[in-house]
């Protein structure tokens, strides 16, 4: 979901979707690598990269 920031640069984003999980709504305001606004505050991201990828560099944080 966060990826569609590539696509709009500068632009500010937002997203309304529901918790795969649970089925509870998820609302989050971007810009490029700024996160504005996220409800509920408990919400996390999944980042589809090998984490020892992304400590030694191999995988730039924000890049992937």
């Amino acid at each position: 979901m966060l990826a569609v920031r590539w696509l709009f640069p500068g632009t500010e984003i937002r997203i309304d979707a529901n918790c795969l999980d649970c089925g509870q709504p998820i609302h989050v305001r971007m810009r490029d690598e700024e996160i504005l606004e996220v409800h509920p505050n408990t919400t996390v991201g999944h980042m589809n990269i090998p984490l020892a990828k992304a400590l030694t560099g191999e995988v730039p944080w924000g890049r992937a």
